[in-house]
């Protein structure tokens, strides 16, 4: 009867285990510290200098209060880091907050408020706004101002579109997946336009009113803003639209290898694109641009269509006209390819061996031979002359029109 009765006691607890176990979430309290299971459910058995925070997650012992700048969740005393688009850095939040006075901004010398803003449906964290401003009423709908207030202007549901914190044309606009989720919307400015749903840069798509090819260089915007290059919805058309998608100034030194989505604002161009390694801007002539710039016709690929854009010295010839770490790129600059000073993708040089499936060249492989553009046979390396070749531009390259000419070098 006694060893009845012990195992029943040994069942009990192992089943026991089993249930606590699986109350605590994979990843828990990872990865300063593990999930352990008490009285009161699960919590987290942080290691040395962390702190059991909201969330089950180990915070730093010195953990952010509201408003601190943080880089994860981790780093705030809440469990929850508010970043931006673009942003690597943020500042620690509240979610769930009911109303403006839970959310006291204490980072230090800083005095711009904090609004519990419900960005959805019974979703609610304390967001900032622009220093000097009051939180908004969170009413604005479709085109409702939010300069300076930001996303406590805008009802649930909508978002302040804006390049920065006082941008004056930022404004409140709804989500979209078609023109016909845009039906509620009207401009105030012409209520019976066609109001378009618009895929912007993050790729996120909004109602927003006709855009306005407003601008044919820089002189044409207001301070602070670039003649940046505007896309018509249907991918057909490029124009000039005055924007302030960053803080560098057209001309400004900047990585036109970075991926600008990836950027922040502080680090961004205001016109959004770095050609040449120079903020680029719309522009009429050589005049319209910063010194060190000219005014020469762009091609997207994605888009039949051309603009007159600032940029840097990127054109060569051939290699010799690059920098160390740069290479001559066959690239697709107004009805034709030219070659490009652009930075190395690999690290062999011309006339390596390579293979075209394990591509290690610095431009690119025309198997057997790694290569990049030419003007002259005394651009390439011994054993190679300077011959033309058609590059596929568009898919299916199986037609002149799919195809471009291209100066490169060869195996003799």
């Amino acid at each position: 009867m006694r060893h009845t009765i012990i195992w029943i006691v040994l069942a009990l607890l192992v089943g026991a285990c089993s249930e606590n176990e699986g109350l605590c979430p994979k990843g828990a309290c990872e990865p300063n510290g593990s999930c352990v299971v008490g009285s009161n459910g699960p919590t987290c058995d942080c290691d040395d200098f962390y702190t059991p925070c909201p969330g089950l997650i180990c915070c730093p012992a010195d953990h952010g209060e509201l408003g601190d700048t943080c880089t994860d969740d981790a780093d705030c005393e809440s469990g929850r880091c508010w970043k931006d688009f673009g942003s690597t850095e943020g500042y620690c939040t509240v979610l769930g907050c009911m109303v403006d006075s839970e959310c006291i901004n204490h980072a230090p010398g800083e005095t711009a408020e904090m609004c519990c803003v419900e960005v959805e449906v019974d979703y609610r964290l304390c967001l900032k706004i622009a220093e000097g401003y009051e939180c908004g009423d969170g009413t604005g709908t479709c085109f409702s101002s939010c300069t300076g207030t930001m996303d406590s202007a805008c009802a649930v549901g909508h978002t302040c579109l804006r390049n920065s914190d006082t941008d004056r044309n930022a404004i409140c606009a709804a989500p979209c997946e078609t023109a016909a989720d845009c039906g509620s919307c009207e401009w105030s400015e012409d209520p019976h336009a066609p109001i378009n749903c618009v895929t912007i840069y993050d790729g996120d798509k909004y109602c927003l009113p006709p855009s306005d090819p407003s601008c044919n260089s820089t002189a044409d915007c207001n301070d602070g803003e670039a003649c940046s290059i505007g896309v018509s919805a249907d991918m057909t058309e490029l124009f000039g639209e005055c924007m302030n998608m960053g803080a560098l100034p057209p001309g400004a030194a900047c990585n036109d290898e970075d991926n600008p989505n990836e950027l922040s604002y502080e680090e961004r161009c205001s016109g959004y694109y770095c050609l040449g390694d120079k903020c680029s801007a719309v522009c009429s002539e050589d005049a319209d641009c910063p010194a060190d710039m000219s005014c020469e016709v762009l091609r997207f690929s994605s888009v039949d269509d051309e603009i007159l854009v600032c940029m840097g010295d990127v054109t060569c010839d051939g290699p010799a006209d690059c920098v160390d770490g740069f290479a001559c790129w066959p690239t697709l600059s107004g009805n034709g390819l030219a070659g490009w000073c652009r930075q190395n993708k690999g690290a062999d040089p011309v006339g390596t061996a390579c293979n075209e499936a394990d591509d290690t060249c610095e431009v690119l492989c025309l198997d057997p031979l790694c290569t990049e553009w030419c003007s002259l046979d005394e651009d390439c390396p011994e054993g190679m002359v300077c011959e033309t070749i058609d590059f596929c531009i568009t898919e299916p390259c199986d037609g002149p029109e799919n195809t471009l000419p291209g100066m490169v070098c060869i195996g003799d």
